[in-house]
């Protein structure tokens, strides 16, 4: 009741029209000039294949093996953010980050270098393990598949001192070749800290277009643009992520808005998302995806395409419209951590 008696003393939410396709045009074509910039959490995402009727009882153990057929890695979180950078055609892309030195930060930097993304910002440290996201699918008769828990490499501690240093002045090098940086704040113990978060306010106060995805940390943002889904945002200002109308998520955004001094754009899964920025607050639907999906690195392709709009001039409910598109992209590509192409983007909003 006090949530709906706060919504209505707001001004009502405007609905977006959408995104003509001329205009999303021009905002495609736009993304060849731009250089973007990643910081945060890089990680490795695996996918390795069992295949269980090729399974044996081991000698050792009274268990089954998981004979792996086939593996597949690509890069994970702010690996994937930068992903979909370039494969939505920035000029160029870097990645600000750390990285240990073992094999999955190998495997990860040669991931990205042969995608063309810059890894000379990319520290490789022995005092830090590269994260990963391992997940084991079996199959069976018939090709059917199940996924087993999902592996987890990660840190247990916090960015050793003089590593956060070095990565603050990393941070400084790369911001001043960037138009455009995306922040992935993803790991309970991972590389974005407080002087990290300085540094970026300070660079948005320059003129940076800085937007923050944080799953745990998105009130601790200054003067950038924070794009939380509604679980993160109503984790953080100790709201239940129930469902709720757009107005009222609207309020959430706007109190988010608030405490962050800057823009908020909280995205709504299928429902759309809600842009505010200053008094202006426009919820920007998006168009239900038929099953079946995989929603893994839809939140990477929506930051990516809002960004890269943004720095192409576009105002942020296009962006939010566009980026409904990329996302639409990648939920369709199962069982891997997908990217949008300016192409692909182009084919789902004209169907």
């Amino acid at each position: 009741m006090e949530l709906m008696e706060k919504s209505r003393m707001q001004p009502m939410v405007r609905r977006a029209d959408g995104i003509t396709e001329a205009r999303m045009g021009q905002l495609l074509d736009g993304f060849g000039s731009l250089r973007a910039g990643v910081i945060g959490d890089v990680c490795l995402d695996a996918y390795w294949v069992a295949d269980l009727t090729r399974s044996t009882l081991s000698r050792e153990t009274p268990h089954y093996t998981l004979p792996i057929v086939d593996e597949r890695y690509s890069p994970g979180a702010a690996g994937n953010v930068a992903a979909n950078l370039a494969d939505l055609g920035c000029g160029k892309v870097m990645v600000c980050s750390v990285v240990g030195d073992d094999w999955r930060g190998e495997l990860l930097k040669g991931l990205l270098a042969a995608r063309g993304i810059e890894t000379s910002y990319l520290i490789t440290d022995r005092d830090w393990m590269t994260p990963a996201y391992c997940k084991p699918i079996r199959t069976g008769l018939q090709n059917v598949q199940q996924e087993d828990a999902r592996l987890d490499f990660q840190n247990f501690g916090p960015l050793p001192k003089a590593l956060a240093e070095k990565l603050g002045e990393m941070l400084d090098a790369m911001a001043m070749q960037c138009d455009i940086i995306a922040v992935t704040d993803q790991l309970p113990f991972g590389v974005i800290g407080d002087g990290i978060r300085v540094k970026l306010a300070e660079w948005a106060a320059k003129g940076k277009i800085v937007m923050v995805d944080s799953r745990e940390r998105i009130g601790l943002y200054r003067g950038v643009i924070v794009k939380p889904n509604e679980v993160e945002a109503s984790g953080w200002l100790r709201e239940e992520a129930t469902a709720r109308t757009p107005e009222e998520w609207a309020d959430l955004a706007r109190r988010l808005s608030g405490e962050v001094q800057g823009v908020c754009c909280m995205t709504l899964g299928s429902e759309g998302a809600i842009w505010v920025e200053g008094d202006n607050c426009v919820f920007v639907p998006t168009r239900p995806v038929p099953p079946p999906i995989d929603i893994v690195g839809a939140g990477d392709a929506f930051a990516a395409a809002s960004l890269c709009a943004l720095g192409a001039g576009g105002t942020g409910p296009e962006a939010a419209a566009l980026a409904h598109c990329a996302s639409s992209v990648v939920i369709r590509k199962i069982g891997t951590t997908g990217t949008a192409s300016p192409d692909e983007i182009r084919s789902v909003h004209a169907g």
